[in-house]
């Protein structure tokens, strides 16, 4: 830019003196000195003005740098992306109790770095009981439901930390709140592999309903594999092993369209520990009696067997964009200690370790593209198997089982 300025002034000077070379006299040389301080001032004046020029287009290229970098440090700086979701609803079972229950899901995620993602999320649960034996109650809990980091090499995508798990249709293992390390290897387009090792439980970080004498958290060695197939966008088959300590697990499960719009979903479990520990010696009204274990069991035990349970859902239309519905009828079959812990299952308002066995009705009605509009009706009862007992020697009598939960759900 100097030697660009300089050239033009040079230039600017020499054509104003040409005149002043070819023309002789007094006169003449007088208005050539004239001519010649008029030319030098507009030279002076114009140096300045590419001077101004300069600095100025050495600003613009600062101010440009600036923002380039500006730009690109937002571009690089992590963006977090928040979803969640709400249920609130009401429940009346056979016991004759109402609750009135209220949920609240958030969980933020994020890239770090460009290759690690992170997530963290919360739940909030309210329950409001009407009167039972003289008086109502309230549970209020938060719990963390994921806290994790996760990568992916090639086809396989690692996760580690507090994060939910599903296996099938999630009549084993469908929980958030999970301590694991995952895999999930995507073989072809069509097979995954999806595997877990870690402990089993998250517990609430806030909750008002533990008891004194009760530890505020237990949890066992949970491990898992799984294989599924897809066969096509709406049918699929899979099985998996696993084990929730001490218990054994082998399941199988699939989904696949009949006709129009009816279509089957079914799953199949089976524990193949026979031998069901007993959950606590020498209990009393207060606890359990100074110096007796804890054990991770069941209030019944004995019958020495593998346990199994199964469900078989057949569904109409599906409720996902606003004006649609679907209505799902569903039987479960499950059996008397299946489970130790209910609360791993999608089932976990209906299924514990009495076993159930009856008939459920779903009905879906999408109210918006975010929110839907649910009433689900279970009849069925226990089913206990004579052979177990409890500390007494007494075994579980059959009972009713059945609810009526009118939901709604909202997702953002």
């Amino acid at each position: 830019m100097k030697n660009q300025k300089k050239a033009i002034v040079l230039g600017i000077t020499a054509t104003m003196l040409m005149p002043v070379c070819f023309n002789g006299g007094t006169a003449e040389a007088a208005a050539a000195d004239t001519n010649v301080a008029a030319m030098q001032a507009e030279i002076n004046d114009l140096t300045a003005r590419l001077t101004d020029l300069e600095n100025s287009l050495a600003a613009a290229k600062e101010k440009q740098e600036a923002a380039k970098s500006e730009k690109k440090a937002k571009k690089e700086a992590p963006t977090i992306k928040w979803s969640g979701s709400t249920k609130s609803g009401y429940m009346y079972d056979e016991d004759k109790t109402g609750k009135i229950k209220a949920e609240a899901n958030i969980l933020a995620r994020t890239v770090v770095d460009k290759t690690y993602d992170v997530g963290i999320g919360l739940k909030f649960k309210a329950t409001s009981s009407e009167p039972k034996d003289g008086y109502s109650s309230e549970k209020n809990k938060v719990k963390l439901t994921d806290s994790y980091v996760g990568r992916s090499f090639g086809p396989v995508y690692v996760r580690a930390g507090v994060q939910k798990v599903s296996l099938g249709e999630g009549l084993w293992l469908s929980k958030s709140s999970v301590n694991q390390f995952t895999a999930n290897y995507k073989m072809t387009p069509r097979d995954a592999l999806y595997l877990g090792y870690g402990r089993d439980s998250q517990d609430y970080l806030a909750n008002d309903t533990n008891k004194d004498f009760a530890p505020p958290a237990r949890t066992r060695l949970l491990k898992f594999a799984q294989y599924q197939h897809d066969f096509s966008k709406d049918a699929y088959a899979g099985l998996y092993v696993g084990a929730q300590q001490p218990e054994r697990y082998f399941g199988i499960y699939g989904s696949t369209p009949i006709v129009g719009k009816f279509g089957i979903t079914a799953e199949y479990v089976r524990n193949t520990n026979k031998d069901k520990p007993a959950q606590v010696y020498n209990m009393t009204k207060n606890g359990p009696a100074k110096g007796s274990k804890i054990k991770y069991g069941y209030d019944y035990f004995g019958a020495h067997k593998d346990t199994q349970g199964y469900v078989i859902s057949l569904n109409y239309g599906k409720a996902k964009k606003k004006g649609t519905w679907d209505i799902i009828g569903q039987y479960l079959n499950v059996d008397q200690n299946l489970f130790m812990d209910d609360g791993y299952s999608s089932w976990k308002d209906y299924i514990d370790a009495a076993g159930f066995k009856g008939f459920g009705l779903i009905v879906d009605y999408a109210v918006s593209d975010h929110s839907k509009l649910s009433l689900l009706r279970y009849w069925a009862h226990t089913n206990p198997d004579g052979a177990n007992v409890n500390k007494d020697g007494d075994s579980l009598e059959k009972s009713p089982h059945y609810s009526t939960y009118l939901k709604f759900t909202t997702k953002f």
